[in-house]
């Protein structure tokens, strides 16, 4: 008499193999996702850095002459976003120069800036 021979797969090979296929749809699911934070904290910080760089022209459009203050605030919109700025001004060692660090942030407390820039300024007596 022949024995008839089983052709396919046993149910503990296709469990294995079903196993494998989720863990590999759920690393992808994660790289996925930790890419598209990766994109949004990129796009606010390039949003960020234009506010700032916007403030660092306004200042420098002024000319050698220009009288910043310590602290002063405001805010700007810019891509459907209120930011709102400070900038902080420190003395150097040359008294023509000071350094000028404009901080950007998100919200209205001026918590946790989302960007800082830092430049020197010429400031005439």
């Amino acid at each position: 008499m022949n024995a008839r021979k089983s052709v396919g797969f046993t149910l503990l090979e296709v469990m294995v193999a079903l196993s494998i296929c989720a863990v590999a749809g759920i690393a992808a699911m994660q790289a996925t996702s930790e890419h598209i934070n990766h994109i949004s904290s990129l796009e606010e910080q390039t949003y960020a850095s234009w506010v700032a760089e916007n403030r660092l022209v306004f200042l420098r459009a002024q000319g050698d002459d220009w009288h910043g203050k310590n602290g002063n605030k405001g805010e700007e919109e810019m891509a459907g976003v209120t930011w709102y700025w400070q900038q902080h001004i420190q003395q150097t060692a040359d008294p023509s120069f000071v350094k000028l660090t404009v901080h950007v942030f998100r919200e209205p407390e001026l918590k946790n800036s989302v960007y800082d820039i830092t430049t020197f300024m010429y400031r005439s007596k």
